[in-house]
Formats: structure tokens, C-alpha cells, sequence
């Protein structure tokens, strides 16, 4: 065997051994900034992220409340696969995502005594994340993004209340399979189908102070025209009914002889 040979063959086992190691290493490194940044904790059985093609997998994450919660467990995603735009993530202002696919098996909502939220904790922990320090000049706007298919999986959602007196728990089966296009805002994931469908399973109104920030107050209002609709609807067939009923009575006394 050539010389030349022989180093293609040991610049190729070293390419090897580096994938093999960033395969082996990545999830631990993902899991340990999360944890750092949000001060929940993470779980992943794998993590595969290609930076020349924007490529990224994840399978079996699942985040857990930290200390003081009265419920540990906070989202178990069974799998995530993206296709990023890596030129869009370098030299743009917009982050492009070709293809999102999400499918998370439980999201469990948690509300303390003192009214604070997991979901509002672990948002305001990013919001922490991107503030400058005392003193530096106030960051720019932040990035935005534009995720041109999107494929959502969303299975079940939990509620717990243990801001009153007693522990409050819902569970909706959700059974969420949607597809979606040109996502720029958390609010354009509200389409009618997904809403009629949160409001059949009677999710409440004061999902805004469970869900923190603009896609709780879009969630709130939603499902809030929602109910009304409904109550509006039901309001049209009593009095419907109650028409329909007075003229078959007012017939049944004309046919009396």
C-alpha cells in the first residue's frame, strides 16, 4: 500500500473518530447549557446536529421542573428533526427553518401557590439569557425566523392549579397532528381547527397566566372568541327551539275542533 493511501486511510479513521465523538459528546454538552441557562433539567437519548447541510435530530428529550415544583415532570418530546438554512443563520437577520417536525408526548402546565408557572420560569430564562449586563449598551432586536413547513405532534396537555386551596388537575387528550406553512409568530399556529379543537376539551381562559408572553395572550383570546361563539350558538338553538315549540302548539290548537 502507497503512502498516499495509507494517509487517506488514517485522515479518514480520524474523521471517523471525531463524528463518533461529537455524536458520543453532543447530547451531554446540549444537556448541560440547558440546564445552565433555564435551571430545568434535560434529558436526550440522542442528539445529531450537521453543520454544513443544517441538519439537526433530536429523539427523547424531556424536561423536568427543578426543585420546589409539586409535579417533576414538565415536557416529554419524542422526537425533533429540523432542516435549518445554514447561510440564513450567518448572514440574515431572519433564521430560515426549510422543515420543522415536532412530536411531543405530554406538556404538563404547573401553577404554584405564589401564582408562578414553569412554562413563564423557563421563558423568562431566555429573556434573561439575551439581556445585556449593567452598564453595555441594550442588545438589538432580536432574530427572527420564518419556518416554511411546519409539522406539529401534540398528544396530551396537564393542567395543575395549586394556586388555591386545593390542587386542581385536567388532562386533555389532545391528539394534535397538524401541518402548518410560512410560520413567523407563535399567534399563526391558532388556526381554527386547533382552536376548536383546545375549546372542545374545555380548556379555560386563564390559560394566559399559564402561558406567559404573546402566544399566551394569543391563546387566551382564541380560545376565549371561541367560547363565546359557542355560547352564542347554543343561545340561537334555546330560541330556535322555543319558536319552533310555540308554532307547533299554536297549531295543535287550530286542529282541535
Amino acid at each position: 500500500m502507497s503512502g498516499t493511501a495509507k494517509a487517506c486511510l488514517l485522515l479518514g479513521g480520524a474523521f471517523a473518530l471525531l463524528a463518533l465523538a461529537w455524536m458520543a459528546f453532543l447530547p451531554a454538552v446540549a444537556e448541560h447549557e440547558l440546564r445552565a441557562v433555564t435551571g430545568f433539567e434535560f434529558r436526550m437519548e440522542a442528539l445529531a446536529v450537521n453543520p454544513f447541510t443544517g441538519d439537526v435530530v433530536v429523539r427523547g428529550l424531556t424536561a423536568r421542573n427543578p426543585a420546589g415544583y409539586p409535579e417533576p415532570d414538565f415536557v416529554e418530546m419524542r422526537a425533533l428533526t429540523a432542516q435549518v438554512g445554514v447561510f440564513s443563520c450567518l448572514f440574515s437577520r431572519q433564521i430560515v427553518i426549510d422543515y420543522l417536525y415536532v412530536d411531543i408526548a405530554k406538556v404538563v402546565l404547573v401553577r404554584q401557590h405564589d401564582g408562578t408557572t414553569n412554562a413563564g420560569e423557563f421563558m423568562a430564562a431566555f429573556r434573561r439569557r439575551g439581556a445585556a449586563p449593567p452598564g453595555a449598551p441594550a442588545p438589538g432586536k432580536p432574530a427572527g425566523y420564518l419556518i416554511r413547513k411546519l409539522h406539529v405532534h401534540f398528544d396530551r396537555l396537564v393542567v395543575e392549579d395549586h394556586s388555591g386551596s386545593r390542587p386542581d388537575e385536567k388532562s386533555y387528550d389532545l391528539r394534535i397532528d397538524q401541518e402548518f406553512t410560512d410560520i413567523s409568530s407563535p399567534g399563526q399556529l391558532l388556526v381554527p381547527s386547533v382552536v376548536r379543537n383546545l375549546h372542545s376539551f374545555g380548556l379555560r381562559h386563564d390559560v394566559k397566566g399559564l402561558l406567559p408572553g404573546e402566544f399566551g395572550d394569543a391563546l387566551a383570546v382564541a380560545v376565549g372568541g371561541a367560547a363565546t361563539v359557542g355560547e352564542k350558538l347554543e343561545d340561537a338553538t334555546l330560541e330556535t327551539g322555543k319558536f319552533l315549540r310555540g308554532e307547533l302548539d299554536k297549531l295543535e290548537q287550530r286542529a282541535k275542533p
